[in-house]
């Protein structure tokens, strides 16, 4: 079973919407991306490295970065940069090893992130996502093309669901059966949090655990790894659990990227401050 994140999304915040778009404007956003994550200007800062594409939704320009495949969106109703690494942007900032830092700092403002796994199998998509102890998620779809198959587990637009796929030949992934976890919103935010206190692995076996997934394919390491709870406050308690992942861990996040504090050693007081 190999482990990956293959989708994020976040948005940065802005003083205002974006207006026009122009020279300018493309260089502001930039910047802002770049100071967000202190990232290196020389590899992003280039005008002709990104490539301006026309938004989706509320989203009126997308610029793409040309080699890490990374999208920065802008429109006029917006006082955001809506950030999205698709799996091509996640392997290439994992390679640089930023992808850990980049969910670290946007944790409290994450909108999307896939866990996804992948098995070397022949097992079919309908048959793996059948094998399932967890019906309560009762919306499930299949969609065949020229491409591949792929089982829907859950509603599209609910805060989480699965997709079960693998591509057809001579696709080169056409050997593995590829299972994903997909968290929105609040869950979303949630499981990031799950992610850096826990890691790649732990999180991405979390994240699934929701689904109850029990076809003879699915052999994690570690089974019995407790789901990702990001339900389990009531609304009255809603103020103070925005404000652990969101100033929290903004606070945090920074303290830990200028070495001010050292996540690991932070990791174990809070956890021995546990009942």
């Amino acid at each position: 079973m190999i482990y990956s994140i293959d989708y994020f999304a976040m948005t940065i915040p802005t003083r205002s919407p974006i207006g026009e778009f122009g020279h300018e404007t493309l260089l502001s956003t930039v910047q802002s991306f770049v100071s967000f994550f202190s990232l290196s200007p020389q590899i992003y800062q280039s005008q002709a490295s990104w490539i301006v594409e026309v938004g989706h939704g509320f989203y009126s320009t997308r610029l793409r970065h040309a080699v890490s495949d990374v999208t920065l969106s802008v429109g006029r109703n917006n006082a955001h940069i809506y950030v999205e690494w698709s799996g091509k942007a996640c392997n290439n900032f994992d390679a640089k090893g930023d992808l850990d830092n980049v969910i670290k700092l946007s944790a409290s403002r994450a909108s999307r992130i896939d866990f996804a796994v992948d098995i070397l199998t022949n097992t079919a998509p309908k048959e793996f996502s059948e094998a399932r102890k967890n019906h309560s998620f009762k919306s499930c779809t299949s969609v065949t093309s020229p491409s591949g198959r792929t089982e829907y587990v859950g509603g599209r637009s609910s805060e989480r669901m699965a997709r079960v796929y693998r591509y057809e030949p001579p696709h080169p992934r056409a050997q593995y059966l590829r299972v994903e976890a997909e968290y929105k919103g609040d869950a979303a935010k949630v499981a990031c949090l799950h992610y850096v206190s826990s890691g790649l692995q732990q999180a991405c076996l979390a994240a699934h655990q929701a689904f109850g997934w029990e076809h003879g394919d699915w052999t994690p390491e570690n089974k019995s790894l407790g789901k990702i709870q990001y339900k389990a406050y009531s609304p009255e308690n809603a103020a103070t659990v925005r404000w652990l992942y969101g100033d929290v861990i903004t606070a945090l996040s920074k303290a830990v990227s200028s070495e001010l504090v050292d996540f690991g050693n932070w990791l174990e007081e809070f956890q021995k401050k546990l009942p």
